[in-house]
């Protein structure tokens, strides 16, 4: 009986213990597998990659003559070229067409210019005034001549008049008729006098209307030479433009077509293409002085870097990264932020693609750093999950507990904090799945 009791006891030893062992083998199958840190003291580092090319620092530009046909561009893109070294070469045949198209456009405006010269000359005529002046001097004349005439018919009246009357019937009678005939003479001499004063008021009336026209012609004319001037020296403008065109044009005939660099440098462009008939806008440009390298800021980024940081960059081509120092943040076309750094020499070829790493720790040093993965937001709060070893049903596992945090500073890699956990905490940073307060864990080995 005894060593029945004694089986059944054993049995039920046995079925516990594989039971436990099963439950074990389940939780680990179902219980997530995380990775612990601890707390670490140190800086955050600012760091990110991106991508950017070469360009010129530098770059001066020659313009293309108008109205040339291009026939061969003589240096390649991106290449080093010596002040003085041909560039381009223009077809010269259609060159010496172009200047002497230049040279009858010339000719034409200097006949025209003459023409405009002739054409602001005043023309000689006959004053306005002149027959005026004539007819006001023959009034002036006539009516001297009438108040002349009245002044002596009219002495000769008072000359009679004052003759003392004889006595005789006969000659009282002559004298009368004497003093009668003189008075009508006085008439006629005054109605003579009238008529000439009216014509001379006349006379004197067309004179100033003449003169006034006479001012009104010299006016005229004075403006037509004014405008006949002003549109010779508008001529003389155009035809400076086109003597200074037409002398590019030999001195180019005089190079046999071909244009040379202005200074050392690199060739960017040449501003037009093989076959092309120049619009006279076209410029080569020439890289002169250093290059440098630039690179796109990524947008989250922007007021991170600034002038005087460092920065790695590879030269596409190149194995071997260079650090250099940004010189300055700018943007370009469209709008984008953009660093720039200064590179040795000019022996770069504008446009090389070149990629860079930017690195800076922060002038701060913080007690408890953690990783960025560990921590979490809910609530507008922050907090991390530490694993702790708590007693349960099946013994003492490891337990997520929840630690509230406040966060200092962080960057794309870790976090700096405000906690009141231990340095020894395990701070749960990674898991096989989600986790929550109170889920049991376990650690990674």
């Amino acid at each position: 009986m005894k060593r029945k009791i004694l089986n059944i006891i054993l049995s039920f030893f046995m079925v516990m213990l594989c039971c436990t062992l099963i439950a074990r083998g389940a939780a680990s199958l179902t219980v997530a597998k995380v990775k612990t840190e601890g707390l670490n003291r140190g800086s955050l580092v600012e760091e990110f990659d991106g991508e950017g090319s070469i360009k010129a620092k530098d770059k001066i530009y020659q313009s293309l003559p108008e109205g040339q046909k291009l026939v061969d561009i003589l240096a390649e893109p991106g290449s080093a070229v010596h002040a003085g070294e041909g560039l381009l070469q223009f077809d010269l045949g259609y060159l010496e067409e172009k200047l002497n198209a230049q040279a009858q456009e010339i000719e034409k405006l200097r006949y025209r210019m003459e023409q405009q010269r002739l054409s602001g000359i005043p023309q000689a005529r006959t004053p306005a005034t002149a027959q005026a002046a004539l007819s006001v001097d023959e009034a002036a004349k006539a009516l001297d001549e009438a108040q002349y005439n009245y002044q002596m018919a009219q002495n000769q009246y008072d000359e009679t008049a004052a003759r003392i009357p004889s006595g005789s019937e006969e000659e009282d009678v002559a004298l009368n008729e004497e003093l009668q005939r003189l008075e009508a003479e006085i008439d006629n001499a005054y109605a003579s006098f009238t008529a000439a004063q009216r014509a001379y008021q006349t006379a004197e009336g067309t004179y100033q209307i003449a003169q006034q026209d006479e001012a009104n012609t010299q006016a005229n004319e004075a403006a037509a030479g004014e405008i006949s001037q002003m549109a010779q020296n508008e001529m003389q403008v155009e035809l400076t433009a086109l003597q200074n065109e037409m002398d590019k044009t030999v001195r180019l005939k005089e190079a046999n077509g071909v244009v040379t660099a202005q200074a050392d440098g690199l060739f960017e462009s040449a501003g037009a293409a093989e076959g092309s008939i120049t619009a006279g806008t076209e410029q080569i440009t020439l890289v002169v002085g250093n290059v440098e390298a630039c690179g796109f800021i990524p947008d989250n980024k922007i007021g991170t870097v600034a002038a005087g940081d460092e920065i790695q960059v590879t030269v596409q081509g190149e194995t071997k990264a260079q650090t250099l120092e940004i010189e300055r943040i700018g943007q370009d076309e469209e709008g984008r932020y953009v660093w720039y750094a200064p590179l040795g020499g000019n022996a770069y070829r504008v446009g090389t693609g070149v990629a860079y790493r930017y690195s800076r720790k922060s002038e701060n040093s913080y007690e408890t750093l953690l990783p960025l993965t560990a921590l979490r937001e809910s609530g507008g709060s922050s907090y991390v999950l530490t694993a702790e070893m708590k007693p349960g049903i099946l013994g003492e596992s490891y337990t997520a507990v929840k630690v509230n945090v406040t966060v200092l500073e962080k960057d794309d890699y870790s976090v700096a904090v405000e906690t009141n956990l231990s340095k020894d905490a395990k701070i749960i940073t990674e898991s096989s799945k989600y986790v929550k307060e109170g889920d049991r864990v376990r650690l990674s080995e």
